[in-house]
């Protein structure tokens, strides 16, 4: 007697997929996540490249629909077809990339346009909701943190925009990019949620969204936001600056061992001689601002004092950055800062030396620094 044995059905590949995204959820998420940001810093130009600034709207666009479904879901007043739920069963993992994406690419001009430890702390604060948001126990928070994810990137988007657009920075740029995110959030409540009454609006969706402006407002008049799309390329402390062939040379003595220093950060000084400190800040194109190069010295009775506040007019475009220069011929022994600061006052770059007599009268070799 022949006996048969009956195969399974085979299992199809969505319900496969699903099984393995739930008992890996974790692993996946971070992946995904992660792949986002691997695919920014691949594919990531300059901050006013039209290209980037047009996919990252689109990005804006495709997570603010799903953050809208995601509210209209829990509220009940969206019920999905059979189709849009198959779909609605991967949209954590949309979400997730495109966070990713964004958040990388926020985190990565913040971090060029940061010096100061407050633009450090601010920083870690975006990177650690970019890390944070593939944890089971963040994730549990759900809809209130992905507000606040939101807020932070359109946020974000406008106060880069308006600088790149108006060719400056400053209080001007600042508050119309807060007021288009303001306008942007009105403009998704009206459409979607006119007229309607919940907690969930109120407690999930409002209030976050609210407290993220407030800090953001708190953040620049505290000078702790870093000023995107402004960033020190290079600095260093020299002796004396050559323009040659459309290159700035900075003449310095640092030691070939002192890779860390830039320029001569131990100043060894004669008579005569005078600090000068190049700097190569990048701007966008069509960019035409003013930094300060703030001069503060170490006053062993009074602490930390400014000297002297250089204007330096910028230029934007170059993608070394535009070059310049301050010169300080009086000064006295001890230690230097030397900070550069927008013109709205918030910290670009800086750069510590000091000032020693030289003891010596043998003849000085000095190396160059190409800017």
């Amino acid at each position: 007697m022949n006996s048969s044995m009956e195969l399974p059905p085979p299992v199809p590949k969505r319900a496969r997929f699903l099984a393995y995204y739930k008992k890996h959820e974790v692993t996946v998420s971070a992946s995904v996540f992660f792949g986002g940001f691997i695919f920014d810093l691949l594919t990531l130009g300059r901050v006013d490249d039209l290209f980037n600034l047009i996919q990252q709207a689109l990005y804006l666009m495709i997570l603010g629909t799903l953050l809208v479904c995601e509210i209209k879901i829990r509220m009940g007043t969206l019920t999905l077809s059979e189709k849009a739920a198959k779909f609605w069963e991967y949209h954590d993992l949309i979400v997730h990339f495109l966070f990713g994406s964004l958040l990388s690419v926020y985190t990565i001009f913040y971090y060029t346009s940061a010096s100061a430890i407050t633009g450090i702390l601010f920083i870690l604060l975006i990177a650690g909701l970019m890390c944070a948001n593939e944890f089971p126990q963040f994730q549990k928070l759900g809809l209130p943190v992905r507000v606040i994810l939101y807020a932070i990137c359109v946020l974000s988007y406008c106060s880069f925009f308006y600088p790149i657009l108006m060719g400056h920075v400053g209080w001007l740029p600042f508050w119309l990019g807060i007021l288009s995110s303001v306008a942007i959030f009105t403009l998704i409540g009206k459409v979607n949620f006119k007229g309607e009454r919940s907690p969930i609006l109120e407690k999930q969706v409002l209030y976050p969204a609210v407290a993220i402006h407030l800090l953001f407002l708190i953040g620049y008049y505290l000078s702790l936001i870093p000023p995107v799309p402004v960033a020190v390329k290079k600095i260093g402390v020299y002796y004396d600056v050559e323009k040659t062939d459309g290159q700035f040379i900075g003449k310095h003595l640092r030691p070939w061992y002192k890779v860390w220093q830039s320029g001569s950060q131990d100043f060894i000084a004669r008579p005569g001689d005078r600090v000068t400190v190049l700097v190569s800040i990048f701007s966008p194109s069509k960019f035409h601002d003013k930094v300060y190069l703030r001069w503060y010295h170490d006053d062993p009775k009074v602490g930390w004092r400014l000297e002297d506040s250089i204007p330096l007019s910028i230029l934007g475009g170059r993608d070394e950055g535009f070059r310049g220069f301050g010169t300080k011929q009086f000064y006295t022994l001890g230690d230097w800062r030397v900070v550069v600061e927008t013109s709205d006052g918030r910290e670009v770059g800086r750069i510590s030396f000091e000032v020693e007599t030289d003891q010596t009268s043998e003849e000085r070799l000095f190396k160059n620094d190409v800017f």
